[in-house]
Order: structure tokens, then sequence, then C-alpha cells
């Protein structure tokens, strides 16, 4: 977002709210803030605020950042596919019979 379109943010913020005047340290810390923002999304949320709330917003309370790419849910899904894979691998090994030598040592029966 460009220091222009913080400006138009907070011109409306002002002019929604008379009682909220913005000094100069807060102005750069919008700027500062912003610049990570993308103009379109705070100002949909900045609408949707001044809708339901009496009380000028806080940052915290329009800003939109930028999600990371998350990896996530497909690796969770082939660690899935996986650990079914060697699941059903040891319950196939679990229904091969005990060496009659190991047998008596085993806390399983015999098949």
């Amino acid at each position: 977002m460009t220091k222009k379109e913080v400006m138009k943010l907070l011109v409306l913020i002002e002019s929604v709210y008379p009682h909220c005047i913005f000094k100069n340290e807060t102005i750069q810390q919008w700027f500062q803030f912003c610049s990570e923002m993308d103009y379109d999304k705070v100002l949909t949320k900045l609408k949707n605020h001044i809708r339901k709330s009496p009380y000028p917003p806080t940052i915290a309370d329009i800003a939109v950042f930028h999600l990371e790419k998350n990896n996530f849910q497909e690796r969770l899904q082939k660690w899935m596919k996986n650990e079914r894979k060697r699941f059903e691998c040891e319950r196939n090994n679990a229904m091969r019979p005990i060496p009659d030598w190991l047998l008596e040592y085993s806390t399983r029966k015999s098949i």
C-alpha cells in the first residue's frame, strides 16, 4: 500500500469518527505497518468496521497481511498415505505364523 492510499484510509477514518484526530507519530506508524498490506482488502475491512463499531479502528482491527504458502496439508496427506501402507504391512506381518522356536517366548498365540 502506498502512502497516498494510507492517507485515504486515515482521512476516511477521521471523517467518519470526528473525535478521532491522528498525530504525526501515529500516521508514521500507520505508514510503516500498512506498507505490507493490500489497500482493497484493508478498505473492505475498514468499511465493515465502520458499519459495526462506533469507535475508530486500530491497525489490528483492519490489518490484512499476506499469508505465506503453507504445504502442511499436502505433507499431512503424504504422511498419512505412507503410514497407512506401513500399518498394513505390519498388520500383514503380524498375521504370519510365529516360528516354533519363538512361540514359547511370544505373548501372541499361534495361528
